[in-house]
């Protein structure tokens, strides 16, 4: 039986850390019929003495769709948020359901979708909510902290609300080292949402997480439904203090593979990739014989999955092992260049 492979997916290419893996066996085997602490209160302090704050500017989910969306809700006073486009369609869906007017911020692709240096800034005016994500999805784009922090700085003392998606922020080069929180953790009202489920590979049970002002985050929970996660996650705290090589580990191989993925990729006719800050590529077809849909359609009679975006010509490929990797380029290769040897 051939292996289904999805590059939609943007899990880390190394797989689950032992220590995980060894946590949720023996809470499987051992501790499934254990009273469970629906306010996750363990897992929360861990996570709180990661980021130097109290359990209660820490909230918890399966999806961090779910965090975005709450703290929305929770942004009292807020009416008109700004939106960086191309980004995931749930940020859209998330800001109308909230009932807010949402400013479209349009990124060019002579920019590579990048938000050029100073724009930012500017398209805030009249804005009191952002949501951005940092890497965001699907460029790949990370802007410095530093930087960012200074398209920000008025913004936020004026009274606005920032929603930092930063669950990607794992497998940049410096890994949490471009984190904003240290620039902004003393604000109330900015909040950054992070997830274990994509940097350890966590499929069997999801984790993310928001950290933020602790009135906005309790505002967030007051809505929440409970419980907020799989009851084996109260079960991950331990692990969770052990994995630092594991995220180390992390950073050296997307620095590693990435740049040869692209070096592949450009070697097929009409197929760009972006440039690419995190564990996936933006790919763009500048080619009029075939769509993104289409080439997706195909790949996936060879058990092979991709991501179309932004429109016809865009998807997304998550960055996986060699030897993965190896079967997408040949079968790329076989529809892209068919009179080439793969």
């Amino acid at each position: 039986m051939v292996k289904i492979l999805d590059f939609s997916v943007r899990a880390n290419p190394l797989g689950t850390p032992e220590a995980i893996k060894t946590a949720l066996t023996a809470a499987i085997r051992e501790q499934c019929d254990a009273p469970v602490d629906p306010d996750f209160t363990a897992l929360r302090q861990t996570i709180a003495l990661r980021h130097g704050v109290q359990s209660g500017q820490i909230a918890v989910s399966q999806r961090e769709e779910e965090l975005i969306a709450l703290l929305a809700a929770s942004a009292g006073g807020a009416r008109r948020a700004l939106l960086p486009v191309p980004c995931p369609r749930s940020y859209e869906r998330v800001l109308k359901r909230c009932g807010l007017d949402v400013k479209s911020f349009a990124l060019p692709l002579k920019h590579n979708y990048r938000i050029p240096r100073g724009a930012l800034a500017e398209a805030l005016d009249g804005c009191d909510l952002l949501i951005l994500g940092n890497p965001s999805f699907p460029s790949a784009a990370l802007m410095p902290p530093a930087e960012l922090l200074s398209e920000l700085d008025r913004w936020l003392a004026g009274g606005g609300w920032l929603i930092l998606d930063e669950r990607a922020v794992d497998f940049t080069y410096g890994s949490i080292t471009n984190s904003l929180w240290s620039g902004v953790r003393r604000e109330p009202r900015a909040a950054l949402i992070r997830s274990f489920t994509d940097s350890l590979a966590l499929s069997l049970c999801p984790l993310s997480y928001a950290v933020g002002g602790e009135g906005w985050i309790s505002a967030l929970r007051a809505r929440q439904f409970a419980p907020a996660l799989s009851p084996l996650a109260h079960y991950l705290a331990p692990a969770l203090e052990r994995i630092m090589p594991f995220r180390s580990s992390t950073v050296d191989v997307v620095t590693r593979l990435m740049p040869r993925l692209i070096g592949r990729l450009r070697r097929i006719s009409g197929l760009r990739p972006l440039p690419s800050d995190a564990n996936w590529v933006l790919c763009r077809l500048e080619r009029d014989d075939i769509t993104a849909p289409e080439l997706a359609a195909q790949l996936r009679r060879r058990s092979i999955l991709i991501l179309p975006c932004i429109d016809e010509r865009h998807f997304t490929l998550g960055l996986r092992v060699p030897i993965e990797t190896d079967r997408f380029i040949k079968a790329a290769r076989e529809i892209l260049m068919p009179k080439t040897k793969a």
